[in-house]
């Protein structure tokens, strides 16, 4: 990544980032945290609704979109923002690379898409100019037409016969005349008389649709020469000149700056290898420095500053490195060369950034050090990289150890519910019938101890290995009777009814039959954990030309608005739900991850005092195809 070149020009103060998945949302964060040092502020919200509210404050420069929400999804999520604030430039994030997904979300708004998973800081900051930019085409253009006017090379156009349609002021100072004396009169008469035969010879490579570049003395209107560079380009529409442009610059200063080059031709040949490494060449004795352009911009100048020294450098770093950074220094002039790495504050955002800097000094006759010469570099974006490879190993760390845990914990339950089968079968003993209800709910209890756990592991597996999934033919109806007879049991204690309807014949789908059976147990058993006593689960399946749904329907105290923007978060608990004992928070978040990584979408339909209904929605066609697009643009 290269940060340095762009943190500084960043148009935007303030951007709104709407994203339901706390992981991208991190990621995000950590790759705008060089532009929050100069002050970019960086909002987030987790669903629409929210964001609405938010938008209604003003204040956003810019907006992320994730097409992915918990109450909207696709280009409908797009429009409603569009319509909202059509004036906040949009950038789509996609999960998937799908040209068809993309052209349309900018047709329906959106200035840009990203890819997730192929952003880095660099991209995002092109991205966002982007993005801005084609908010502001129409002032783009006034001020493009202003610089021409405003430039000191002459800017001509003409037709293709080489009648003059327009003139800039730069072309007024060249070459003397007016505006109003050059528009239609032929282009030959800055030529000299003895050179007439090259107008023919220039409009004949314009008609063939080839750019004209060289050297060539013109005509002033006073009658001098001058000495000009031109660039004459064609100019037409479907292949067919019309016309052409022309630039003329003044070739005096040109030739003074070629007369300093050829005096510095060594330090800007040693310059070009070192590519974006700065350089400087420090005089001991009179303490001045000699530096490249790329030396100062590293600092945050865009021109060379007139005076530069050891005491000015020093004051760029870091007030706790300078300790450092001065005894390096003292010790590569005694020992005769140094490295070192170090922070700077950058002079025009403020931002602190990591320059690594080398150093070899020379010594007079006498052995007394007299100069120095060396380069530095940004290195910011190497050390964020390590720092992100950092952070990295520690998140694998942590969730190995989760792995391991509950895992460990696993066995132990299996265990001990094999002990409560056999008290309850009467295989030790008779048991009283309050012994035997108790006994229940002990093996309930440990059954939901056992969820969590499952779902602790599921979760690192997915999370793990988010695009690993062991695709065959999946029989739906046979995976949900499955589920429903695990639940019964325990239904029947509460005399709650289970209903299951099926078409009678569904189309068999492309899945990792394992996790789907996941997320629909899951659905079960929130549901079962939510509904009355004496209250009714609905488990119905159906489909379209190209989907397949699957619904779980309850009658248990619904969901409150405000809620279901949370409700597939990690560890994600209602106030509804924080009332129900069992509660991990990661059977839902389980079920999206897994309803994702099958390409498909799952929602919630729920009002307060009514039904809520979880609906899960997977292709029957290109569930393979699209993983594997989705495998191939991770993999580069």
């Amino acid at each position: 990544m290269q940060t340095s070149h762009i943190t500084s020009g960043l148009p935007v103060r303030s951007i709104l980032l709407i994203e339901d998945n706390y992981d991208d949302f991190e990621l995000l964060s950590f790759q705008l945290a060089p532009f929050k040092e100069t002050g970019l502020l960086l909002k987030h919200c987790d669903c629409l609704a929210e964001a609405l509210r938010e938008l209604e404050h003003g204040g956003t420069d810019l907006i992320l979109l994730d097409l992915s929400l918990p109450d909207s999804t696709g280009l409908d999520t797009v429009k409603k923002i569009n319509k909202a604030v059509p004036l906040i430039p949009l950038i789509v994030l996609t999960g998937t690379a799908d040209d068809t997904i993309a052209l349309q979300a900018l047709g329906a708004g959106a200035q840009d898409y990203l890819i997730k998973g192929q952003i880095d800081s660099s991209t995002l900051a092109r991205s966002i100019s982007y993005a801005v930019a084609r908010k502001n085409v129409g002032d783009t253009n006034a001020r493009l037409a202003a610089i021409v006017e405003s430039s000191d090379d002459a800017i001509i156009s003409k037709t293709i016969t080489g009648t003059i349609t327009s003139w800039n002021k730069g072309a007024e100072r060249l070459f003397g005349y007016l505006a109003e004396e050059a528009t239609g009169q032929s282009i030959a008469m800055l030529l000299p008389s003895n050179e007439k035969e090259e107008f023919s010879k220039i409009l004949a490579t314009l008609k063939q649709g080839d750019v004209i570049r060289q050297e060539a003395v013109r005509i002033k209107k006073n009658g001098q020469k001058v000495e000009v560079s031109q660039t004459i380009s064609p100019i037409g529409l479907a292949g067919a000149v019309s016309g052409a442009s022309e630039i003329d610059r003044d070739m005096t200063e040109h030739n003074l700056a070629e007369t300093e080059r050829k005096q510095t031709e060594g330090r800007l040949a040693l310059a070009l290898k070192s590519a974006e490494v700065g350089i400087w060449d420090l005089d001991l004795l009179n303490n001045t420095v000699w530096r490249s352009l790329r030396h100062d911009e590293i600092f945050g100048h865009d021109v060379l500053l007139p005076e530069w020294n050891f005491d000015i450098f020093l004051n760029y770093v870091l007030t706790e490195d300078r300790l450092y950074v001065k005894k390096v220094f003292q010790d590569g002039i005694e020992h005769g060369n140094y490295r070192m790495e170090c922070r700077i504050v950058r002079n025009n955002d403020k931002a602190v950034r990591w320059i690594y800097a080398r150093g070899e000094s020379f010594k007079d006759q006498l052995g007394k050090p007299n100069r120095m010469m060396g380069t530095v570099a940004d290195v910011t974006d190497r050390k964020e990289n390590e720092e992100q490879l950092r952070l990295l190993a520690i998140m694998e760390e942590r969730e190995d150890f989760m792995a391991t845990l509950t895992h460990d914990m696993k066995n132990p339950l299996i265990g001990a519910n094999r002990c409560v089968d056999l008290f309850i079968a009467g295989r030790i003993g008779p048991v009283s019938d309050e012994q035997l209800e108790m006994l229940q709910y002990l093996k309930e209890s440990n059954y939901s101890l056992l969820r969590l756990v499952a779902d602790l592991i599921e979760v690192y597996r997915t999370e793990k290995d988010v695009n690993v999934l062991s695709l065959d033919n999946v029989d739906l109806p046979k995976i949900i009777s499955s589920c429903v007879s695990r639940i019964m049991p325990f239904a029947n204690l509460r005399s709650v009814k289970v209903i299951t309807e099926f078409p009678a014949k569904i189309e068999i789908i492309s899945g990792d039959a394992h996790r789907l059976e996941r997320v629909v147990q899951n659905l079960l058993d929130n549901a079962l954990k939510f509904v009355p006593d004496r209250g009714t689960i609905t488990v119905r399946l159906s489909d379209s030309q190209s989907n397949v749904f699957i619904e779980v329907e309850d009658n248990g105290p619904g969901i409150a608005p405000e809620e279901q923007c949370c409700l597939f978060k990690r560890f994600s608990q209602g106030q509804t739900g924080k009332r129900y004992a069992g509660g991990s928070g990661l059977g839902l978040y389980l079920c999206k991850q897994i309803v994702d990584a099958h390409g498909g979408t799952i929602e919630c339909l729920s009002k307060p005092q009514s039904t809520t209904t979880f609906r899960v929605t997977l292709s029957k066609g290109n569930v393979l195809e699209n993983l594997e697009s989705q495998l191939h643009h991770d993999r580069k």
